[in-house]
């Protein structure tokens, strides 16, 4: 089973990723609890999406919310990344949740 942070990426291969671009390695959402490289960028500390399923609604993943997904996801778009491919990606995590919990 893959490391999945609360918002269905899998850590594994996106912090590969990541790596890639860093100076030092990410230690994933779940272990830097949601203080991420990009959310400076932002002008955050913390990743939306994780603050709002962790710290504001005490989830263990965003499968557990029935608003999932919701606008914090599609807020968090990278500009480089397509739309077509960006909405599949969010489907695809959305799924991987909702499994989770039944």
């Amino acid at each position: 089973m893959p490391d999945l942070s609360v918002c269905g990426i899998d850590c594994n291969i996106a912090c590969i990723e990541c790596n890639k671009n860093l100076n030092e390695p990410c230690k994933g959402c779940n272990a830097s609890k949601g203080r991420l490289y990009w959310t400076q960028y932002l002008g955050l500390d913390t990743c939306p999406i994780y603050n709002c399923c962790v710290n504001e609604k005490h989830y263990t993943h965003c499968g557990e919310c029935n608003k999932l997904p919701c606008e914090i996801y599609y807020s968090t778009k990278d500009p480089s990344t397509p739309d077509d491919e960006f909405i599949k990606k969010i489907t695809e995590r959305a799924n991987i949740l909702k499994k989770l919990n039944k």
